[in-house]
Parts: structure tokens; sequence; C-alpha cells
């Protein structure tokens, strides 16, 4: 069903009253095929996550708020509704006793709890990719940090299982931790489909993909359909509704396995980089700085030309494509320039050529995947003369941005607690944005990982180690955008380090709105930049890093 007019024709069919469609695939991963986005293929919306619920009389779409201008644009049959309105949405539908149809394998457990599953129909319109061998690696030791045998000892301390029971893993990014295994066959983010049963000290991987990394020790790899035989004897199975579909849950129900909800530890355990892992990284953002001021430099003697968004994207990747150990972007580059930067998630490849012209800004976001890491970094810089207003609010971002590199972290600190210190000085001048201001980071993984968060809803705290993006921003609808992130990580004094080095726009600062702390902080993060960037540049190159990273008095 992959038109408005074949699913509605389905409905009348079935006598069903509504139909529930949302991005995901059938391991609920964020970075999909094209083939498996079915979202895409009803509403031709881009964004990385989004409901649409289908009906006889219409049909809405749910998004957040960082893609509400974006859903506008490309959506336009759709009513466009706040995600956080669908789930009362849906009881309201429940309740009256209409049905919904939905396919078990894109929705978890824990999106459908609380509600009446009577009135809930299955399907399954799954399509299966072709299984052509995918070129999966080990990470070694230099890399991972930790060995295979090391990671499933912490995954033993933190759970308790008694005979005949087992652990169903239904992350493949963390399956992909746990087993040091990533796919370079994938785009964004290496990891493989699979789901995996932690069983006596070894790992069942459930694939139909022809991986060519053979058994050991610690990894059994098995076909999907083997997965029966494999808990035939198990008399209970623990997972995380969070990360497992429907599908497994009424899987289970029906061998008679009993079931038992718990979070799943690896996703703290993962988030919480081994010293190897954080050395790696920094060698990364050093690679990510060379390339990002080579290309500020080459926009520097370029703005006036007729250069397009894509222009600018392209470039970016070939400077970055010249350093040998990239292997590709861990996101699609946002590259937006005047009201295009308005759309916070905006892509150039979605939307008619746009070329870069005198007086607006342009905001560029993008992130690598190296064997030493993964990557996420935002500027936003001045195309020709800029007006006060948006100094203004280019400083407002700044200053929230220093306030929460500096935040004094405690024992108990909560996401939610930054988040409103981010949003202090906006609020002020009542200026907001519509997204979190930090998301965790995997390590040649998933760019968007969890925990940590810095949210408003976020109540994760704080661990040594753990990697976060800070990433305040101000978007005028229609106009330009703002945003300025920095990937940091907690070191071993509970302070936040920057692991980003890219020097911000000396140009677009209004400097007596600054404290005297603050313009420290810029200082000595700019002087720091310089160190480690300059020595890879070409002499006029240098002589640009130098003049973006004056100090400021």
């Amino acid at each position: 069903m992959n038109s408005l007019k074949k699913i509605k024709k389905n409905l009348t069919k079935q006598k069903i009253d509504f139909y529930l469609i949302n991005k995901n695939n059938d391991y609920l991963n964020e970075f999909i095929e094209p083939n498996e986005n079915r979202l895409r293929k009803i509403s031709n919306f881009t964004g990385s996550i989004g409901f649409a619920l289908i009906s006889q009389d219409g049909q809405s779409l749910y998004v957040d708020g960082r893609y509400t201008l974006q859903a506008k644009l490309q959506s336009k049959q759709f009513n466009i509704k706040n995600i956080l309105h669908l789930k009362n949405d849906l009881k309201k539908i429940i309740n009256a006793n209409k049905t919904v149809l939905i396919n078990p394998k894109l929705f978890s457990v824990n999106f459908l709890k609380n509600f009446n599953t009577n009135n809930i129909k299955y399907f399954d319109d799954s399509t299966q990719n072709k299984t052509k061998p995918e070129q999966v690696v080990s990470l070694n030791l230099k890399y991972s940090g930790l060995e295979i045998k090391q990671k499933i000892k912490k995954l033993q301390n933190s759970i308790s299982l008694k005979k005949n029971f087992v652990f169903l893993i239904s992350s493949p990014e963390n399956i992909a931790w746990l087993t040091n295994l990533r796919s370079l066959d994938k785009k964004f983010s290496y990891i493989f489909n699979c789901i995996a049963i932690y069983k006596q000290k070894k790992i069942y991987i459930f694939t139909d993909k022809k991986i060519k990394i053979k058994n050991n020790k610690y990894l059994i790899f098995k076909k999907t359909k083997d997965l029966k035989n494999i808990l035939k004897d198990v008399k209970e199975i623990h997972f995380d509704q969070k990360t497992t579909s429907l599908y497994y849950f009424n899987l289970f129900k029906s061998l008679k396995i009993k079931t038992k909800f718990f979070d799943d530890p690896i996703n703290y355990l993962k988030s919480i980089k081994n010293n190897n892992e954080i050395s790696n990284l920094k060698i990364a953002h050093t690679f990510d700085g060379i390339a990002i001021v080579k290309f500020l430099y080459w926009l520097e003697k370029n703005k006036f030309k007729k250069i397009s968004e894509l222009d600018c994207q392209n470039k970016i990747e070939n400077f970055k494509k010249k350093n040998k150990y990239y292997l590709g972007p861990s996101f699609e580059t946002i590259s937006a320039f005047g009201k295009n930067a308005s759309i916070i998630h905006y892509n150039a490849k979605d939307y008619k050529t746009n070329y870069l012209r005198k007086n607006n800004l342009y905001l560029l976001d993008c992130g690598s995947q190296y064997f030493y890491g993964t990557t996420d970094m935002t500027r936003t810089v001045a195309i020709g003369k800029q007006s006060q207003h948006k100094k203004l609010y280019y400083t407002l971002v700044l200053k929230s941005h220093i306030k929460v590199s500096n935040f004094n972290l405690k024992k108990n600190t909560l996401g939610k607690q930054i988040d409103l210190l981010a949003r202090k000085l906006l609020k002020l001048k009542k200026l907001d944005y519509n997204h979190g201001t930090g998301h965790g980071v995997g390590y040649l993984s998933n760019v968007h990982e969890h925990p940590p968060s810095i949210s408003k809803y976020s109540n994760t705290k704080f661990y040594q180690n753990q990697v976060i993006s800070n990433e305040p921003g101000y978007y005028k609808d229609n106009q330009f955008g703002i945003r300025l992130e920095n990937l940091i990580f907690i070191n071993r004094n509970r302070k936040f380090e920057n692991l980003t080095l890219v020097p911000f726009d000396n140009t677009m600062i209004i400097k007596n709105m600054l404290s005297s702390k603050e313009k420290a902080w810029i200082n000595e993060y700019h002087e720091d930049v310089f160190e480690k960037i300059n020595k890879f540049l070409t002499r006029n190159e240098r002589s640009y890093l130098r003049k973006l990273c004056l100090k400021i008095n």
C-alpha cells in the first residue's frame, strides 16, 4: 500500500476505519533503506520520525517541532499535527470503537501499551531487501577499546538470568556495540539488521543478511527463521519494550513463553565510552576540524560567486574524502542558506536548487564516520553584511551554548535542568527553539544515541565519558536559522569538555553582550582550535584560521 488511493481502497475492502503508518523498518531503525520508507512513499515527507493516520475522510501527518515547517512544504495533502497529540488521538479513536490497522513489525510494544488492542488489527506488508553479502568487520582493540568477552562480562554483571531464561537484544545498534561488529556497506549508521539472544554467555545473532564473519566462541550466527528452535526450551524471555516490536511480543505469547519487560542495560553500557574511544574521538574531530576549516576558507573565497547549497554540500564531502580514514557521513548533511535554514532538518536534495546570496546566513550541519568514531557539528556563518538583529540572535545562541558547556554537573543533574538553562536567555527575549539541546552520540554507530540527552523532557543523568551534543539555536520562519553545535564529553572532573574543533563566526558576535567569563571561554576555545588544526593547513588557510580565532577583548 504505497499510495493514499490504494490505502483507502484497502480500508474499504477490509472494513477498517484507520491505517497507522510510520517511518520504521522491521528493526525500528532510525536510518533505513529507501524501499523501506513507507511514510515517504505516501506523504513525500523526508524527516527522520513521523506517523501518518489515514481514514476515508482524510489524513494527518504527526511530526515533532523540528519538522513542522518541512512537513507543511512536503506533505500538502496531509493535515500536519504535533507528534505529542498522536497517542491521545489514537485513544479517542479506539475508545470510540473504531478499528486501526498496523504492521506489528513496525511498532514497539511500548508504543501501544495502555491501548485497547481488541480494536487494533494486524497485517504484514514488510519487504525483504536482497540478501547480498555485507562487508561486516570486527573492530580491533585499537578502535573498540574492549574485546567481546569483556563486554559480555559487563552485560552479565548487569542482568541476572536463571536457567532457561534468555535476554532478547532487539536493538541492532546494541548488538553492534556488544559484538564489535560494523557493516561498512551501510549508509550513515554502520550497524546491520539483526536481533540477538543472550543465552548461557553466548550471543546468538539472527539475520537474513549474508555476513562474512565466522562463528566464534562467543558469537553464533543463525537465520531469522531459526529463532523458534533456539526458544523451544526457554521458560522466560526478558526484553526492552521500547525496542522490541509487537511482532516478537506476539510470537512469544504464541509459543507460551513467559515475558518480562526491563530496560536494556546495553543502552547505558554503550553510552559510556572507554578511554580508547575518547582518545580516538579526539582524533576524529581533528580530522573533521581540518576539513571544515578548509571548507570555510573555500566558502570565504567563493561566497559571492554563483554557488548553491548542494555545491557547498559536495565541497565539504570532497574535503572529508581526502582523509584516508574517512568512511562517510553520519547523516545527510544540512546545507541551508537564508530561509531554508529555518527548516531545522533541511535537505537541499529535496528542494529546488538554491544559491547563496549576499546578506544572509548559511547553516552547515554535518557529521562523519571514521574507525576513530562518529562526529556531528553545526556552524552558522555570515554571507555578506548582517543586521544587528541577526547578530543579537547569534550572540544569544552562542551565550546559551557556553552556558551548557560551563554547566556545573552534579551527581543527580538531569538533562531537563541543563535544557532549562540553555533556553533561559532566549526565553527572556520570548524566543525558543523546537528541538532538544543535546543528544547522545554513538561510536561508529548511530549519531543519535540515548542516553544521554538534554531536552525539556529528559530525566537522564550524566556519567564520565558519555558523549553528547550541545546545540541551542534560533529559527525565524522563512527568514533564517541559527544553530551552534559542538560534541562534548564528560571528563574525569565531571566537566563538559569540547571535542569539536571548528571556530565560531566572530563577525556575528556582539562583544559587549559577553561577560568576561564568556570572552575567556571563546578565546580559550579558539586558541585550542588553532593549536590543533593550523599545522595541517596551507599558509593561506592558516592565516584565515588565525583571523577567525582572534582574541576578543
